[in-house]
């Protein structure tokens, strides 16, 4: 029964000998509308006026599902006054080549300062700091 459900198959199959069908053209997706676009006058406001009550810039970006830098460039061209960005101090420092050092990871150790990662690995890159790949081996 199955042997004669495979050669029904194998006759709807192309000859193997015979030059290669064209593949089925595929859709390109629709590149990401722009962020114009995707918010409205009303949801700008609304972000703007969270940061000015206190909100910060990461958690609107987790609440609106934006990149923290789309909601810098919403509050710059809104006219919201930035706040100073956190920096780590020279301890901090420190203690992240420290961590960073004995295997810990970039997250963990921005978890612990309250930074986000890519504030640690900058940090790190100033010190000369070589980056691991993501299994804590060095980069070539």
């Amino acid at each position: 029964m199955q042997v004669g459900a495979l050669e029904k198959l194998l006759t709807k199959l192309p000859d193997p000998t015979g030059p290669t069908p064209p593949l089925p053209r595929r859709e390109i997706p629709s590149r990401a509308r722009k962020l114009e676009r995707r918010l409205t006058d009303t949801d700008r406001t609304e972000i703007i006026a969270a940061y000015d009550t206190g909100s910060s810039a990461k958690q609107l970006a987790a609440q609106w599902q934006l990149a923290k830098a789309s909601i810098l460039t919403i509050l710059r061209t809104g006219g919201a006054n930035i706040r100073e960005q956190r920096r780590l101090t020279d301890d901090e420092i420190d203690h992240a080549v420290t961590r960073y050092q004995h295997g810990e990871s970039l997250q963990r150790i921005g978890d612990h300062l309250g930074v986000a990662h890519t504030t640690v690995r900058s940090a790190l890159e100033r010190r000369g700091i070589p980056r691991r790949d993501t299994h804590s081996r060095p980069r070539h």
